[in-house]
Order: structure tokens, then sequence, then C-alpha cells
């Protein structure tokens, strides 16, 4: 599974690289910039639709897919976007145009930032697709399970993760450090609230941690693919919240 997708016009600039044809530099170093395998399809170019030419091609880092729509390619990609070089009409999933960027400011950093409630439906789907295809996830969010946040979360959680058999980890709690001893300040989820997160899937097998230190404040989404970085708890994640949201996102 390559790791992004390529929009056509991108690819079209790569095979002009690969036979030293005339092409734009500019795109080219900033598309090395991501070192990255690229998934791409046949109709993107006529260069992959003629056999006698798509043989040609032999390259370690291009995973060439059949016939299929660019949403399609996206979701075969294991971090569910496409690089791009100018603005798309259309589009459902994530996006990142390499052409509006300068090439010394370009960081292998994969990530989203949304201002107040500002298109946070991006985000939840974009962390959806990252969900998707997920053997365990494990969410560590020492408020998730607050009186206020709760109900909310359980949404969202049923939302974005996937309803077939999967492992289910929540780390929650907050607890200080009071006179040399620790005092616990919000709980690990109950049993109760483990009950209602198997009641959305009753494929998930849901399990409850207590989170042990205080000195975590950053909020994760982990799975057996990648590491989510949540700037603010998931509850956050809902359009109704007027507090900035941003995700990064690590390959494993």
């Amino acid at each position: 599974m390559a790791d992004l997708a390529l929009s056509k016009t991108l690819i079209e600039e790569y095979i002009k690289y690969k036979f030293n044809q005339s092409h734009n530099s500019n795109k080219i170093r900033k598309l090395f910039k991501y070192i990255q395998s690229f998934s791409i399809r046949t109709t993107h170019s006529d260069f992959f639709s003629d056999p006698a030419t798509a043989g040609q091609f032999i390259d370690p880092i291009v995973e060439i897919i059949g016939d299929c729509t660019d949403n399609d390619l996206v979701q075969k990609s294991r971090l569910k976007l496409m690089l791009i070089d100018r603005p798309l009409t259309t589009t459902s999933f994530a996006t990142v145009n390499i052409d509006s960027i300068r090439p010394e400011e370009l960081k292998l950093k994969y990530s989203g930032t949304y201002p107040n409630s500002s298109n946070k439906d991006k985000a939840s789907e974009h962390i959806k697709a990252l969900l998707s295809d997920a053997n365990w996830v494990t969410i560590t969010d020492r408020y998730i399970n607050s009186s206020n946040e709760w109900s909310i979360n359980k949404t969202l959680i049923s939302n974005l993760l996937p309803h077939n058999i999967l492992n289910l980890n929540i780390v929650s709690g907050s607890q200080t450090n009071s006179g040399g001893r620790q005092v616990v300040h919000e709980l690990k989820l109950s049993a109760a609230q483990q009950q209602e997160l198997k009641n959305i899937c009753t494929n998930w097998n849901v399990t409850a941690q207590q989170l042990n230190t205080d000195s975590i404040h950053d909020r994760y989404i982990e799975t057996n693919k990648v590491k989510i970085l949540l700037s603010s708890g998931l509850y956050h994640l809902d359009i109704n919240s007027n507090k900035d949201f941003t995700y990064i996102i690590e390959l494993k």
C-alpha cells in the first residue's frame, strides 16, 4: 500500500522527470521533500494506458492502480491524502498543494488546523479515513469521560471509528501531586461507560485505563498504523465547539 496519492498533473510532471524530458524542477524538488511511495491510476496519463510505454515505467516508489476514481485512489493510500499542484474542483478527501509552499518551508509533517468551528467536518472525515483500517485504537484524553463532554465524545467515537472487530482502549483520568501523594481528580471510564461504547458496536472489545501521570497534556489517537496528535480534547472536534483544533499525523 502506497503512502500518498498523486494528482494527474503531478504524475505527468513526474513522468517527464523520470524520462529526462523538460519538466518543472521546482515542483519535482518539492515533491521529493516527501520521499514517500505514491499511488497513481492508469487513467492519469496516456503513458500508462498504452502497454508498450507502461512497461518501461519501473519505479520502486510508485504503485500503479487500475482505473478508479481519485477518491478510491486516496482511500487506498496509508495517509488518505493526495498531493496536488493546483486546486481541484471538487474533493471529498484531504489534499496538500505543494505548489503553494516555498521549498525551504516544506517539512515532512501532515497536519490540519481549523480555527474555531470552521470546516471541522473535513478533519473528522480525514481522521475517520485514517482509522478505517485499524486493528486496534487507543484514545488518550484525560477528560474524555467528564460529565460535560462524555455525551458528545461518545457520538464522535461512534462516527470516527469503524464498526467492525476492533480493540478499543480509552486512557483517561486526571491527577496531581499534592504533598507527595497523588490526588485523583478524574477517574478512568466506568464499567457503565465502557458498556455504552460496547452498545454502539458489539464487535468492539472495549477496555479502560487510568492515566497515571499529570504531565501529559496532548491528546492522542493511536492505531497499529498511525499516531494522531490532537492539540485539544476530542470534544473540540465537534463542530459546535468554538475552540481551535489541530491534528498531526505520524506514520509508524
